[in-house]
């Protein structure tokens, strides 16, 4: 997630900061129960469903891979198996507005990504915004075993622009904190993918990504820009830091979102998106037009 500039979600960020929860000490003693099996599982449903989600009641990491556990076997039940990874909070700004200490994942599933050019529906979404972001493709699956930037970029099919419009479906009195972010998987809901560069057309695909930069217009104005510095201060570590924490296998095909180049901004119907980036000598786009 990116620096979330509109009021309602800005005041979300500052309420979070208020909770004073850091991952430090999320990740210390457990401080409840893993939340109950059926309250996540009427959770993914109703989410699916278009309703807003409950407060799980997790203070701590460990109950909140034990409640995602369920919300996402749920998911998978209906959306099918998972097509990739959702990594947020890659942003030291972003971190920063919610007071954590390190990025938080979650799963993409294929409904959920949308081509380039798509007309996108609002419908059904709850508090949706948009944010440009970057995504890779994995090519090989000796991505799991990866320790260096050459390593990930060796095992990466291609770089893909993405422009993510997650859905902060929380209901009206529940208080973001990472714990709850991370229990619902950091709440994806679509993406739009365009044609990505192959990474062998890449001179040098460290210092290339390293070098990144993107412009974010909407209606044809200039609203938001990034570089890949902003993402962990570089792209390839993002892949790293997933690849070391675990809990999703990285297979060929796989999608991962290295997470936001820019702000958060509110989704609204009648809007026209386009992000344009330039890597190594070379560009790419992704657009996508809001509709009701």
């Amino acid at each position: 997630m990116g620096r979330i500039m509109h009021n309602e979600v800005k005041g979300i960020g500052m309420r979070f900061l208020v909770c004073g929860m850091t991952l430090a000490c999320l990740t210390g003693p457990a401080l409840a129960a893993c939340p109950d099996v059926s309250l996540m599982q009427n959770a993914a449903r109703g989410w699916i469903a278009g309703q807003r989600l409950p407060d799980p009641v997790v203070l701590n990491m460990q109950d909140a891979d034990c409640a995602y556990a369920t919300f996402r076997s749920v998911l998978e039940a209906e959306l099918g198996p998972a097509v990739g990874v959702k990594v947020a909070f890659t942003s030291r700004s972003a971190q920063e507005s919610y007071g954590i200490e390190a990025p938080i994942a979650g799963a993409l599933f294929a409904p959920m990504l949308l081509p380039d050019g798509a007309r996108l529906s609002l419908k059904g979404s709850r508090n949706p915004f948009y944010e440009v972001d970057l995504a890779v493709t994995v090519g090989d699956s000796s991505i799991m075993q990866a320790r260096t930037r050459e390593d990930v970029a060796a095992a990466l099919k291609d770089i893909r622009p993405f422009i993510e419009v997650p859905d902060l479906a929380l209901q009206k009195t529940v208080v973001p904190t990472a714990a709850l972010m991370a229990a619902y998987g950091v709440t994806p809901w679509r993406g739009v993918l365009g044609r990505g560069i192959p990474i062998a057309d890449l001179d040098d695909p460290v210092a290339d990504l390293a070098a990144l930069t993107v412009d974010l217009r909407v209606d044809g104005r200039s609203v938001d820009a990034g570089d890949g510095g902003m993402l962990m201060e570089h792209p390839l570590d993002v892949v790293l830091w997933l690849v070391q924490r675990g809990g999703y296998e990285l297979k060929p095909g796989s999608v991962i979102s290295l997470g936001a180049l820019g702000s958060a901004h509110p989704a609204t119907p009648g809007h026209r998106l386009r992000a344009e980036y330039r890597i190594g000598g070379r560009s790419m786009q992704v657009g996508v037009t809001l509709v009701p």
